[in-house]
């Protein structure tokens, strides 16, 4: 039997246990190291945290990218990959596993900066939605056709945990 005290069990900023402290790294796929380092690095801001190429001798790279203190995106090239295309975030699909990754700034200003700051730079930049009065957003894609996401909470806020599902899953 698993020693369950040993476990886990931090509060969030809404008090919520989670599992674990953080996520280290969310590994994708790329087929253009260049071009995907260079939009997270000169785009974003983004630091490359480590870069060597995988065993087997046929050169793919494996590349840690910064995203969030303590969390990367590590990116593995395969050129030949056929990357699936982009698909707007939050619509019924098939075809691709990953909806989209968001990420959270500390406030609306902070938000309208990354907004104006991506402006005319990355693809597929939808508009400021405001999702169901707790959250402000945008979306937009990288080189790879992953949809990203730049959140804000509302003064109304997330008001987690929020549990109104009629027929939960649990």
């Amino acid at each position: 039997m698993p020693n369950t005290k040993t476990a886990l069990s931090l509060p969030d900023r809404w008090g919520l246990k989670a599992p674990f402290g953080a996520i280290h790294h969310v590994a994708l796929v790329t087929n253009d190291m260049k071009k995907t380092v260079a939009f997270y690095r000169d785009v974003l801001g983004a630091e490359v945290a480590m870069n060597h190429r995988l065993p087997g001798g046929d050169g793919r790279r494996h590349y840690f990218i910064t995203v969030a203190p303590n969390t990367v995106f590590a990116f593995f090239e395969t050129p030949e990959a056929l990357l699936p295309p982009y698909q707007p975030p939050i619509q019924p699909k098939s075809g691709r596993t990953l909806d989209h990754i968001a990420f959270f700034v500390e406030n609306d200003a902070a938000l309208e900066a990354w907004y104006a700051r991506l402006q005319g730079k990355v693809d597929n930049l939808s508009e400021i939605k405001n999702l169901q009065g707790m959250v402000r957003a945008f979306f937009f894609s990288d080189p790879n056709g992953i949809v990203l996401e730049v959140m804000a909470e509302t003064e109304a806020g997330l008001n987690l945990p929020s549990l109104d599902d009629p027929d939960p899953a649990y």
